[in-house]
């Protein structure tokens, strides 16, 4: 797999007008982009990077979601905003082509899972976002595929390549059944699109999880990376979320759900029909991303272990998924 080379500051941080002299310092990243801390004085930056992609369109839709957000906020919540370089862009163009964007630091460190305070407030803080996404109208198109129409996105990858892919390493290779179980429950999924194309469609951040949302000891205050945005199943944001919960002990799963999902009904009250349809909504955000690094992995980008975490986490939870799903409907009521 390619590593990272160390990018060229300079030539992305000249492109802005300065105070004093700037420091940069290494920041969490990715696999999707590369981070860095930014400092001026006492003004603090973050620096991003991305590298999977040279789409200026992609960003400029990323910022016009952040600006519309910033006229009308989450309550409570705050989201990244973009600084303009001294041509007046928010988009910023280096060696090579690649994008970055500088934008303003949020003070906060990112919320954990095992901190029961931060379920509940992504929860609530998830609903909050929900609801201001709803108010959002741009007149640009969404750029990314929404969930529900992910044959679109991976029609290519069908049921023999996928086959292939695994049984073409000897470490994947014993995993071919788990790819053939899974290539069932994407089928099955499949039959579901025209029952979930019924379901409210809204924007929605596509990627909320634990590392893109900031917290000031219990409070969620901040969420972050909206790279994903699009036009989507108001329900997936929740999909996405719930998917992250789920493990060995099933108590705790259920117990996590339970806070999350109270902090979000806090702020949102789903219809009877999206309830119905979010497991296989949990399951839908797994294939997703089973078939996002099956793509990687055939393009190189990642070595067989990675693509093979991603095989036994996607049939995890779509089994554990199939054994409780009526277990987590009954947590909404």
């Amino acid at each position: 797999m390619p590593s990272k080379t160390e990018p060229d500051l300079p030539a992305y941080l000249g492109q802005y007008d300065w105070s004093g002299p700037w420091e940069a310092f290494a920041a969490e990243s990715g696999m999707n982009n590369t981070t860095r801390m930014i400092t001026c004085g006492s003004a603090r930056f973050v620096l991003r990077i991305y590298d999977n992609h040279k789409d200026h369109n992609k960003v400029l839709l990323e910022h016009a979601i952040l600006a519309a957000l910033g006229e009308a906020p989450p309550s409570g919540i705050l989201v990244p905003v973009p600084v303009r370089n001294r041509f007046g862009g928010t988009v910023t163009i280096g060696p090579g082509d690649k994008l970055a964007a500088l934008y303003h630091y949020i003070p906060g460190e990112r919320t954990s899972a095992a901190a029961p305070a931060h379920v509940t407030g992504l929860g609530a803080a998830t609903g909050q976002l929900t609801q201001a996404l709803a108010r959002i109208e741009l007149p640009l198109q969404p750029i990314y595929q929404p969930y529900f129409q992910l044959e679109d996105d991976y029609r290519e990858l069908d049921s023999s390549q996928l086959l292939n892919l695994a049984r073409g390493s000897n470490l994947l290779h014993d995993q071919a059944s788990l790819v053939e179980e899974l290539q069932a429950e994407r089928s099955a999924i499949a039959r579901l699109t025209p029952e979930m194309s019924k379901l409210p469609i809204q924007w929605i951040h596509g990627d909320l999880v634990f590392n893109n949302a900031l917290a000031s000891g219990e409070e969620v205050i901040g969420i972050l990376d909206f790279e994903y945005c699009t036009q989507d199943l108001r329900a997936m944001e929740l999909g996405v979320v719930l998917a992250e919960f789920i493990g060995p002990d099933t108590e705790h799963t259920l117990q996590q759900m339970r806070r999350f999902i109270q902090g979000y009904q806090s702020a949102v009250s789903l219809l009877p029909e999206e309830i119905e349809l979010l497991p296989a909504l949990i399951k839908l955000r797994m294939l997703d991303v089973w078939l996002h690094f099956a793509n990687r992995y055939l393009e190189g980008l990642d070595e067989a272990e990675v693509w093979s975490g991603q095989i036994a986490r996607a049939a995890e939870v779509c089994r554990w998924v199939n054994t409780h799903d009526q277990a987590l409907i009954n947590l909404f009521h």
